[in-house]
């Protein structure tokens, strides 16, 4: 989420971290207008030592819902965006979701029975907890920081993420 001083701050951030030998990535979500800055992301981040750079397609949920003309309307622009990356040279890991890859996304996610074990907890722009960001701005608030256990814990309720087999991301690699 940008605001004006972000882009400075981030990348503060990241040298700081590189110099505590703290390991990031990066996530950035691909718009219309954005769709040219990849490139030139990655290699900022290659350069602070990030380790991956993660690319989302952007979901009409939040403020996107009033920002239609973000959506990227021409597939051919997400297929040039993969063979750019492709020739790049990169030494940073690129990842992108299911929906920006050649084969897109799954019709349906199969129930899995609940987490066994959770590779990751995203933040969503309000701060909830969820496993995959297709869950943004569903409610399906099945995850909760306890402080005083200081550690993330999984409450099931009926509109849960996992209860509406809300589909996981599925990253492929560039």
């Amino acid at each position: 989420m940008r605001r004006q001083g972000s882009h400075h701050a981030a990348l503060s951030t990241l040298n700081l971290a590189r110099e505590l030998g703290v390991m990031t990535a990066a996530t950035m979500t691909v718009t219309s207008r954005n769709i040219g800055e990849v490139l030139p992301l990655a290699r900022i981040m290659q350069r602070f030592g990030a380790r991956q750079l993660k690319l989302h397609c952007l979901r009409p949920v939040g403020n996107a819902v009033r920002h239609p003309e973000l959506v990227v309307g021409d597939p051919a622009a997400y297929t040039r965006l993969r063979e750019e990356l492709r020739t790049a040279g990169l030494s940073i890991e690129v990842v992108l979701d299911e929906d920006l890859s050649e084969g897109g996304a799954p019709e349906v996610c199969p129930p899995t029975g609940g987490p066994r074990g959770i590779e990751r907890i995203e933040a969503d722009p309000r701060g909830a907890l969820t496993m995959s960001c297709k869950a943004v701005g569903k409610d399906a608030h099945a995850f909760w920081y306890e402080k005083a256990e200081g550690r993330i814990v999984h409450r099931p309720t009926a509109t849960d993420e996992l209860t509406l087999a809300v589909p996981d991301v599925v990253y492929a690699r560039v």
